[in-house]
């Protein structure tokens, strides 16, 4: 007699090879789970500029089967293996990071996940849940990409795409958090450059009033007596026009320019993982201004600053927008015009 497999039934959203139409996929998870992990109900997810990259990389071709889409969640433990019942309980309601680029992701009713791995917090009740589900990738990333360089009361910071989630993060966090003498920012005019205001920059550049190659002109126009930036936060794209220009952004030995999305020409496959960005690492590293392309490091002491700013009301968590999991398409459809002004968030119906 056959033994009927106990489990919960779980739905996400996932595509098969590069540029594949999404789909849903639907799986039961096995119960009990394993004693390293938990089971977390999702309620709320979101997409990030990364998800599109993902979607598009011609590196996928190299890992078959069902990749996911969001890296964010917010949700409910539901189950708790046996090596996390002390700190975890059923009914805990959490939100965090769960990244993995080439796997699962968070735009799905269940994700299990181990706590020890992964980039996860408890709630606080004061945060609304679509919040707790739009700021965890994206502050992590503008967190990463300001410590790279030292940052003093008198620093400079320059952040391309001051509007992106990542963008409004790194604003925030260069004034309320370490405390910088200015911060400058590009992205188009009139609410963008409001928005951009309110968060915390002390001017913003229009890059849609000037040519790609009078940008930087521009931005040093607004740097102050300093006359560069001690830190370049790139969260739109590297261009051949501002690498040639590096050397007047940033001072040459001890300025950084960061960021979290490479090269706007090789934006996807091995080109931009590896010949282009990896050559401006070395090169930078050598001769200086010294140049990375930031990854995600999902650390619960990064999301726990989050909170503890959120609390102190020194961070505000900005949402564009929400949309319901079955209309996936419209949220992909407005990511990938790059209008969005802060996180895209997606609502998981229970499944």
């Amino acid at each position: 007699m056959a033994t009927r497999s106990i489990g919960v039934a779980s739905r996400s959203l996932t595509f098969t090879y590069p540029g594949s139409q999404p789909h849903w996929t639907y799986e039961t998870i096995p119960l009990p789970i394993p004693k390293n992990q938990i089971l977390i109900q999702v309620t709320a997810s979101s997409l990030s500029s990364c998800d599109i990259a993902i979607l598009n990389t011609q590196m996928l071709w190299a890992k078959p089967g069902e990749k996911g889409l969001g890296r964010d969640f917010a949700g409910v433990v539901t189950y708790v293996g046996g090596n996390h019942e002390v700190k975890w309980q059923v009914g805990d309601e959490v939100c965090g990071i769960y990244y993995h680029p080439y796997g699962a992701g968070t735009l799905a009713s269940h994700i299990l996940l181990d706590p020890n791995r992964e980039g996860i917090i408890r709630k606080p009740d004061i945060l609304p849940t679509l919040e707790a589900a739009a700021f965890p990738l994206s502050f992590t990333l503008a967190y990463q990409c300001l410590r790279n360089a030292t940052l003093t009361p008198s620093s400079t910071v320059c952040v391309f795409g001051g509007t992106t989630s990542i963008g409004l993060f790194a604003i925030q966090l260069a004034k309320k958090h370490f405390m910088v003498k200015r911060v400058v920012a590009t992205c188009s005019a009139g609410d963008s450059a409001t928005l951009a205001r309110y968060m915390g920059a002390d001017d913003v550049v229009d890059y849609t009033a000037v040519q790609e190659r009078d940008l930087i002109d521009a931005v040093l126009a607004t740097a102050g007596e300093t006359m560069h930036y001690d830190i370049v936060v790139d969260t739109v794209g590297t261009t051949p026009a501002i690498m040639q220009r590096l050397k007047d952004l940033t001072p040459p030995k001890t300025g950084w320019y960061v960021t979290t999305v490479g090269d706007r020409e090789h934006p996807d496959g091995a080109t931009f993982l590896t010949s282009s960005s990896f050559g401006k690492t070395v090169v930078g590293a050598i001769r200086g201004p010294r140049y990375k392309v930031e990854g995600v490091i999902p650390r619960l002491d990064t999301l726990q600053l989050a909170m503890d700013l959120y609390v102190q009301e020194k961070l505000k968590i900005v949402i564009d927008s929400v949309t319901s999991w079955d209309k996936y398409q419209e949220a992909l459809d407005k990511l990938q015009t790059g209008g969005a002004h802060g996180k895209i968030v997606i609502e998981i119906d229970e499944f």
